[in-house]
């Protein structure tokens, strides 16, 4: 059994992990690993993750690179030249795992291939992330979390639309970015835990169509012959309204009639207050209960399990209470609302601006956002990291300058000072 009283840098001390990423889900899987302590060494061309000049604030830095690399130690290799190749292949060995988010002509050109890879150490982990997986006819093509959201149906199913009749898409977030970073993550780790079983490593493969789907598993789920709501109205309604000449507004009002439940539009919402916004989370049928206690309002689909929902008469009853919800929320504030209900134990919370998160008591209270000093001279807050370690946690440490830690990673894997010089003299490193 390990000393865990020993273990003061996170569980993945010892571990080695080389990132070959760019924008969010390569190095946001590295910035996961890091926080568990894994020594996670960020490869960059010469003009660095393309990342650190989006919206930049100054040269080689941006926000949003900041956000998504923390405690990572930055190498600055120009893989085209030969020379770094001498760097590339130490590198290689000495790595338990290996991120990479680039296109397969890519990773053939710069040697850093699985099968490269592999051959110089078959005990690597390899996570290979691509846009829309290793097989089929769209394999080598590129891809980023708008156009995929937009190709596996979350624009259709957020049903977002502009003043101007366009369509929106998930602003909020890079959720197909983050999950697959998160399942990028977890690849290295199981990755490891199956090399300790057999003595080998391995590729192992995720997109980002992958886990845009596997986001979606509620509504892509299929039971033959019993067919969702929304599934029906694809094949038919969809069909009639694309007959018709129907209108994209159109389209999107009919299929949103669909794919939420009508009783949903009354107890797993939004809600307009007075003065803001609501979100209300009754999914619990007790809970439902008692809200339509606080509201004076009676549902049978609620309270009565014999009630038949599926009826026209039950339409116009969900229809109305929709209406009656709406109209009771609206009347009063925000904060009447919250203290009403929550005082009778019935889920809610108002609807908040993100920038209030960096001051928010129970966020700061857990440290899911933290200050930490920049190389730039700047505090930075930025989110905490996700799993926090009893025995350990490493030391937290703000995003990497380019090329900050070129030296040291050539130091750690064996090239002295006249060699690392060398590099540098012929613009191999830098």
């Amino acid at each position: 059994m390990p000393d865990y009283d020993n273990i003061i840098a996170g569980p993945l001390e010892g571990i080695r992990v080389l990132e070959f990423g760019s924008f969010v889900a390569g190095p946001w899987g590295g910035q996961l690993l890091a926080d568990m302590g894994a020594d996670v060494v960020k490869i960059e061309p010469p003009a660095g993750d393309p990342w650190r000049h989006a919206t930049s604030f100054t040269k080689n830095e941006s926000r949003v690179f900041m956000a998504l690399n923390r405690g990572t130690r930055s190498i600055c290799l120009d893989l085209k030249e030969q020379s770094a190749q001498k760097a590339l292949r130490k590198l290689i060995e000495s790595a338990d795992g290996m991120i990479s988010n680039n296109r397969s002509d890519t990773v053939r050109k710069l040697g850093i291939d699985y099968e490269t890879v592999s051959n110089i150490n078959p005990k690597i982990v390899y996570v290979d992330i691509t846009a829309y997986g290793p097989n089929g006819h769209m394999a080598d093509m590129p891809g980023f979390d708008l156009i995929v959201q937009g190709y596996t149906g979350a624009v259709a199913s957020e049903g977002k639309i502009t003043k101007e009749g366009q369509p929106e898409v998930v602003w909020s977030s890079s959720y197909i970015d983050f999950s697959t970073g998160y399942a990028a993550a977890n690849g290295i780790l199981a990755g490891i835990i199956g090399r300790g079983k057999t003595g080998k490593g391995q590729l192992v493969s995720t997109s980002l169509l992958s886990n845009a789907i596997a986001m979606q598993s509620l509504r892509v789920a299929d039971v033959k012959g019993i067919p969702a709501p929304a599934k029906m109205w694809f094949d038919t309604t969809r069909l009639e309204l694309i007959e018709k000449g129907a209108s994209y507004e159109e389209i999107q009002e009919s299929y949103q009639m669909a794919v939420r439940p009508l009783i949903y539009r009354c107890y797993y919402r939004s809600y307009k207050t007075l003065n803001g916004g609501l979100a209300l989370g009754t999914l619990a049928v007790h809970a439902r209960a008692r809200l339509l206690d606080v509201l004076g309002l009676k549902d049978p689909r609620v309270t009565d399990p014999e009630y038949d929902d599926s009826t026209p008469e039950s339409m116009f009853l969900g229809e109305n209470l929709v209406k009656q919800f709406e109209e009771i929320f609206a009347s009063k504030t925000t904060d009447h609302w919250f203290k009403e209900l929550r005082s009778h134990d019935i889920p809610c919370e108002p609807i908040r601006f993100v920038e209030e998160m960096a001051d928010d008591e129970q966020v700061l209270a857990n440290d899911y956002v933290i200050e930490l000093d920049h190389h730039t001279g700047h505090k930075f807050r930025t989110s905490g990291p996700v799993l926090q370690f009893k025995n350990g946690m490493p030391d937290l440490k703000s995003s990497p300058a380019l090329g900050q830690h070129t030296d040291e990673v050539l130091s750690d894997i064996g090239f002295s000072a006249d060699e690392i010089s060398e590099l540098r003299e012929s613009g191999s490193a830098s």
